[in-house]
């Protein structure tokens, strides 16, 4: 359901979040750690689902794997469990209202970060166990996607991450101001496929197609290569959630926690 004031809600938010992260911090690291085994089990069928189109040479294959991405939004929306890049969002708006202390702000996504990458390699692991994605050849979808990662620049990969997060912040604050449950199921899945289908970075899902790509034996794939990409991927995730969205829309909207 729609929020009467969306702001004073992700403010509560926030600050519940806070309340968790001190009093129950297992609990807090093992929210984030599924939702980094829910974008690495969603990201490892979308390559799979694009593979399809890929290995067939149809130029349609990025459609499909875009397409199929929100499944892991949607999924980490609904169980609630802690996404570092909405959680720069909520803690930031948090933060400017006075609800969350800087500290704690910090802690907050150190500890989500953490509990992101925890979840990712868990399932990785079980996923090696199970066999892992097969036998890839050279030029799978997997590796092209992570060898055009590693091969940017230090800025446009700051810039795709600043963009990313500012589309997925939206994906997480329009739909608060819906009240069909199906409207929202589809904005937070179309504005998902314009950030995946843009090629902006993720630096959560960036683990999980490093970690796949290092599980796969990737030729090549040096651990310097993979910090080339996640320090700019997560500095521009943090500027385009607190800034980008968390920021804008404090300010936009502050003047509804007066009559809340």
């Amino acid at each position: 359901m729609s929020h009467p004031s969306t702001l004073a809600y992700v403010v509560d938010e926030a600050a519940s979040k806070q309340e968790v992260l001190l009093s129950e911090p297992g609990r807090y690291l093992l929210s984030s750690a599924m939702a980094g085994a829910l974008i690495a089990v969603v990201l490892a069928v979308s390559l799979k689902l694009g593979q399809v189109f890929f290995a067939a040479g149809d130029s349609g294959y990025y459609i499909a794997t875009s397409g199929f991405f929100g499944v892991a939004l949607v999924s980490i929306i609904v169980c609630k469990v802690e996404l570092f890049t909405s959680n720069v969002m909520y803690f930031t708006v948090g933060r400017l209202s006075g609800r969350c202390r800087t500290c704690n702000l910090l802690r907050s996504w150190a500890v989500v970060y953490i509990g992101n990458l925890i979840g990712v390699l868990l399932f990785v692991a079980v996923l090696a166990g199970a066999g892992g994605m097969g036998a890839l050849p050279a030029n799978h979808l997997l590796f092209s996607v992570v060898e055009h990662k590693v091969h940017a620049s230090f800025l446009e990969i700051f810039w795709k991450g600043v963009l990313c997060n500012w589309v997925i912040c939206l994906a997480v604050w329009v739909p608060m101001r819906l009240a069909n449950e199906a409207a929202r199921l589809l904005i937070i899945m179309l504005l998902v496929f314009v950030f995946f289908f843009s090629g902006f970075e993720h630096s959560i899902a960036n683990m999980a197609f490093f970690a796949l790509a290092k599980l796969q034996g990737m030729a090549g794939l040096e651990w310097g290569d993979i910090l080339h990409n996640m320090v700019p991927a997560t500095l521009g995730n943090i500027v385009g959630g607190a800034i980008g969205v968390g920021l804008v829309v404090f300010q936009l909207e502050r003047h509804t926690l007066q009559t809340v």
